[in-house]
């Protein structure tokens, strides 16, 4: 349970570390205080966000774009969901025996590790409104809205941020009625802004050279004709292009740069050997995030494992069972789907 109510969070916080962070400092130290092992904890914290299906999420934002969809709602309710949501039944399944059978078999260790982990839960400001609650959720709120009544609209996830900006901050100013302090706050914003822009759109700018530089030098013509004679030329890209990424991923600990170097190729190869582009893009991209858990130098890995100090490798021992359990699942589903 507390592996698919943490996984829901996702769907507001995208990003694996960030969550990591929140959830360390608040559900961890509750799960040990219910007498959840330190390592049950920290692995389930660790695998929290992979696979939700949310249209926050830059790289289903990039995969709708390149996949040729008008709304990312639409990509990720029609083809996203209906895959990853088995997966993470199934995941969340497998995490309970897993991680069962681990505390039996660590028990030594477990019992020393966790008399000396101790983390303290972080209060909330006091005199923070309840009724603040809904800020981390107004943008979703509104994408969903905007999806289901206004589907003509060209309103983006860029003008739903920025009005769900604007609509904190005013009410930031009546509250502390300090101008001065209110735009301290707002800088916080744009220096995320910023990180995120050096991160990700200098990869999408990346990918898309690298993607224009081998159509020209015919590599993707080339791959194009060595698969179109295959009969299961679908099984074989959607098996090829989700182990490199797996495996990139591994190596690397980083699931989007990998997948932002790789969405670009995908709906020429596939227009070319005749298959459907979401049966090999939709596979690679859950591949990206799944074996980023299971990555030791992966950041939301070296998060949680420093935070009750075990080597990043224990922790991974915790997760990649669970996770590749969601691989299998992934994989059989799109094939299924989409064949």
């Amino acid at each position: 349970m507390v592996f698919w109510v943490g996984t829901c969070l996702q769907i507001i916080i995208p990003s694996a570390a960030s969550l990591a962070v929140i959830l360390m400092a608040t559900l961890f130290p509750v799960l040990r205080a219910a007498g959840m092992s330190t390592l049950t904890a920290a692995a389930l914290i660790a695998t929290t966000a992979t696979i939700v299906p949310t249209p926050l999420g830059g790289d289903n934002v990039v995969a709708a774009r390149v996949l040729g969809f008008e709304n990312v709602v639409d990509y990720v309710a029609f083809h996203l969901a209906p895959i990853t949501i088995p997966a993470l039944f199934v995941m969340g399944i497998v995490h309970y025996f897993w991680q069962t059978y681990l505390d039996k078999k660590d028990a030594v260790l477990l019992k020393e590790l966790d008399k000396e982990t101790v983390i303290e839960a972080e209060r909330p400001e006091k005199n923070t409104p309840t009724w603040y609650f809904i800020f981390p959720i107004l943008p979703l709120v509104l994408v969903i809205f905007f999806w289901v009544f206004f589907r003509k609209a060209k309103v983006g996830l860029v003008e739903i941020t920025l009005f769900s900006l604007v609509l904190a901050f005013v009410c930031e100013l009546f509250r502390k009625r300090n101008v001065k302090d209110g735009m301290k706050d707002l800088g916080i914003f744009f220096k995320g802004m910023g990180d995120g822009f050096s991160k990700v759109v200098v990869l999408i700018v990346a990918a898309s050279s690298m993607v224009f530089g081998l159509r020209v030098m015919g590599l993707i013509d080339a791959i194009s004709n060595s698969i179109s004679n295959f009969e299961n030329a679908k099984v074989g890209l959607m098996l090829a292009f989700s182990g490199i990424t797996g495996l990139i991923t591994f190596i690397s600990g980083s699931g989007n740069a990998v997948f932002y170097s790789f969405i670009e190729l995908i709906p020429q190869i596939a227009q070319k050997a005749g298959i459907d582009p979401i049966m090999v893009a939709l596979p690679m991209q859950c591949m990206s995030n799944l074996f980023r858990s299971m990555s030791p130098v992966a950041a939301v890995i070296i998060i949680v494992s420093a935070s009750v100090k075990v080597n990043p490798l224990v922790l991974v021992k915790r997760t990649w069972v669970p996770l590749m359990s969601g691989v299998l699942v992934v994989l059989a589903l799109s094939f299924f789907k989409y064949m």
